[in-house]
């Protein structure tokens, strides 16, 4: 991967920033919908929860691949061929 310029590197990582509020919002109004439709209120709070860890761990994976950090960059691609 050609090294990023700072600027395309700003633009990445300013685009990183609504990852985790998004993806919390998206999985509360799912959990919101389930409590409406199961009679609980819990199940909200576990979709915020759930989709706030998976957009953090989403940005941190994103950040890794922009700074060229990323471990998983030499392994190759799950169902491509490996010519050992």
């Amino acid at each position: 991967m050609p090294q990023m310029t700072p600027y395309a590197k700003a633009a990445a990582y300013a685009g990183l920033a609504l990852v985790t509020p998004i993806s919390g919002w998206i999985c509360y109004k799912i959990g919101q919908f389930l409590d409406q439709r199961s009679g609980t209120t819990w199940i909200s709070l576990a979709g915020l929860l759930i989709g706030c860890a998976s957009g953090m761990y989403e940005t941190y994976r994103a950040a890794l691949r922009i700074e060229g950090l990323d471990p998983d960059k030499d392994k190759p691609k799950r169902g491509t061929d490996n010519p050992e």
